[in-house]
């Protein structure tokens, strides 16, 4: 009678199948609160994970048009110096060469540092109890995001060259809108 006519009761049978079976087959609404409160947790758990990921995924496209923004104003102030190596005859090459050694140092001299920095920082941060969770920093992370920013300035630093180098030296040096 007590279990037919509560709406809230909690039961801790000393066999739980047996008990869940045989109160369903009477027709009762049965729930069993461990599975419950997994099935709330786990579900919690992704859902603040897939929330970080797509803070963190925003985050990361915003940084990286202004790296490729920054980048390609920075090139556009050396077309013609560009143009001039073209006709006085140096390599496509030799070209390449000397802007991939610039975006390496370039990304050593400030990159690195500040990854390293943040790195340093989050993993301070991950000692504190309340933010270990939020917080994961291993060498694997740091290592994939130090490949990664090389990677990324390497290509986006070197579009805007190869799409100069498709011209000939005249065609280089004949843009007026660039002085």
């Amino acid at each position: 009678s007590l279990v037919e006519k509560s709406s809230n009761l909690v039961i801790y049978p000393s066999n739980k199948e047996e008990a869940l079976e045989s109160f369903r087959q009477l027709g009762l609404n049965i729930i069993d609160s461990y599975q419950k409160s997994k099935s709330d947790y786990v579900s919690d758990q992704r859902e603040d994970i897939m929330s970080a990921l797509i803070i963190g995924g925003i985050i990361l496209a915003i940084s990286l048009v202004e790296i490729f923004f920054m980048t390609r104003s920075s090139f556009l102030s050396r077309i013609k110096e560009i143009g001039i190596y073209r006709a006085i005859g140096v390599k496509k090459s030799d070209i390449y060469k000397m802007f991939y050694g610039e975006i390496v140092a370039i990304t050593t001299l400030t990159s690195l540092p500040g990854i390293l920095f943040m790195a340093y920082i989050a993993k301070s941060l991950s000692g504190i109890r309340y933010l270990s969770k939020i917080f994961y920093v291993t060498t694997a992370n740091v290592m994939l995001a130090v490949i990664l920013v090389y990677l990324f300035n390497i290509i986006v630093g070197l579009i805007p060259v190869h799409n100069t180098m498709r011209k000939t030296p005249a065609q280089i040096l004949s843009r007026h809108d660039l002085d």
